[in-house]
C-alpha cells in the first residue's frame, strides 16, 4: 500500500540522480562500524545523495561525515510519534533505503514504518529475517566471520564488493579535538605508554563490577610502570573509578562522546567491555583488551590488533574473573613487547 512496485530490477546508479538512505537509529557502535559501507555506497556514483537515518546518540558522529548529505533524527518510542518523520521521509523522495540494522533478527514495525513511509522502489536488507518481505532488495543471509561483513553485503546492489577497500571505519577527529584529547592526557601524566580504561557501557549485560578493574590495574602498573593511566566513565561512575585510580597513580576522567573517541584516537591501549569505545579502538588502529559475552566473538572490535576475553556467560560480562583479564593482559604485553612498554 505504502511501497509501490515490488522486486524491480537494480539500476544502473550513473544514469541519473539518485536519492538513498541509509537507516542507522540504533547504537553508536553500530554505527561506527557501519560507516565505511555507508561511505562505500556514497562514493559508489556521483549521481547519488546520501542520507541517513539516525539515532539521538549517533546523530553527532553522522554530522561529521563528510559523505553525508542530510541526517534526520529518529528516536524509537511510541510508533506514532513517528509521524512528522514518515512524512519527512515521503517528501524527500527517496529512490532507495537500505536497512543497516542487520544484528537485529527481525525487521520490526519501527523499521518496517521508516522503509515504507520513503515510498523508496529500491528497499534494501538482509534476507532471512522475520517480515523481510518488506525488502524489494533482499541480500542473501551468510555465515559471515564478523557483523562487519553483514553490513558489507548490503553494499552490493550498487556495485561494491567485499574486497574492494578496508572496512575498518574511518571517524573524522578535528584538530582542536585532538589538541583537547592531548592536553587530558598531559593533565594524567606525561609517561608512555598511554592506558584508557573505560568503566561506562550502554547495556547492562556488558557491565563488569568496578572492584574487578582493581586487579587488572595494578598489573598495569607493575608491568608498564611508566604509563599514563587515564578512567573514563559517566558522572555517576566517578566516585568508583577515583578509588579504583588512585592507589596506582592513575586519574579518573568524565568525558563527552567526541572527547571520548578522541582519548581512543590518542591511547596506545584500551581496556573496555563490548561496547561502542571497542569500535572506535578499530578506526584508530588502537590495541585493545576487550570484555565480552561467551559467544559474542562476531561482535569483536574489527581487525583490531589486542586480545578478546570472554566470560563463561552467554548474557553477561559480569562473572568474568579478573585473573582472566590480567592473564590476557599479561599475554598481549608479551606480545608487543618494547613496542607497547616504550611507546
Amino acid at each position: 500500500m505504502l511501497g509501490g512496485r515490488r522486486d524491480i530490477p537494480i539500476p544502473d546508479w550513473r544514469a541519473r540522480p539518485y536519492r538513498v538512505l541509509f537507516i542507522r537509529d540504533d547504537g553508536i557502535g553500530d554505527f561506527i562500524v557501519s560507516i565505511e559501507i555507508m561511505r562505500a555506497i556514497a562514493e559508489a556514483s556521483p549521481t547519488i545523495t546520501f542520507d541517513i537515518v539516525a539515532s539521538p546518540q549517533n546523530a553527532p558522529i553522522a554530522r561529521t561525515l563528510p559523505f553525508v548529505n542530510e541526517v534526520i533524527v529518529h528516536k524509537r518510542e511510541f510508533l506514532l510519534k513517528a509521524l512528522p518523520t514518515w512524512r519527512r521521509l515521503r517528501r524527500n523522495r527517496y529512490d532507495a533505503v537500505v536497512d543497516g540494522r542487520v544484528a537485529v533478527r527481525n525487521v520490526n514495525m519501527q523499521t518496517s514504518c521508516l522503509l515504507l513511509s520513503t515510498r523508496a522502489p529500491w528497499r534494501i536488507g538482509l534476507a532471512g529475517r522475520g517480515n523481510d518481505h518488506v525488502y524489494t532488495v533482499r541480500i542473501p543471509e551468510e555465515n559471515l566471520p564478523h557483523w562487519t561483513d553483514q553490513v558489507v553485503a548490503l553494499a552490493a546492489p550498487f556495485g561494491v564488493k567485499p574486497d574492494s577497500r578496508d572496512w575498518r571505519p574511518r571517524i573524522p577527529l578535528p584538530d582542536d579535538l585532538r589538541a583537547d584529547a592531548e592536553a587530558t592526557w598531559s593533565s594524567v601524566g606525561p609517561g608512555r605508554p598511554r592506558v584508557l580504561v573505560n568503566l561506562s557501557v550502554g547495556h547492562p549485560e556488558r557491565w563488569w563490577p568496578p572492584e574487578r578493574y582493581a586487579p587488572v590495574l595494578r598489573r598495569v602498573r607493575e608491568r608498564l610502570p611508566n604509563a599514563a593511566i587515564m578512567l573514563v566513565g559517566m558522572p555517576q561512575e566517578l566516585a568508583a573509578g577515583e578509588g579504583l585510580a588512585k592507589p596506582v597513580g592513575a586519574r579518573m576522567v568524565s568525558l563527552s562522546l567526541h572527547q571520548v573517541i578522541a582519548a581512543v584516537a590518542t591511547a596506545d591501549l584500551l581496556i573496555s567491555p563490548d561496547t561502542s569505545v571497542t569500535h572506535a579502538a578499530s578506526a584508530f588502529e588502537t590495541t585493545t583488551l576487550c570484555l565480552q559475552r561467551k559467544d559474542t566473538g562476531q561482535w569483536s572490535p574489527y581487525k583490531t590488533v589486542g586480545r578478546v576475553v570472554f566470560s563463561d556467560d552467554p548474557k553477561r560480562v559480569a562473572p568474568l574473573p579478573s585473573e582472566r583479564v590480567v592473564a590476557a593482559l599479561d599475554s598481549l604485553i608479551d606480545d608487543l613487547g618494547p613496542s607497547l612498554r616504550s611507546r
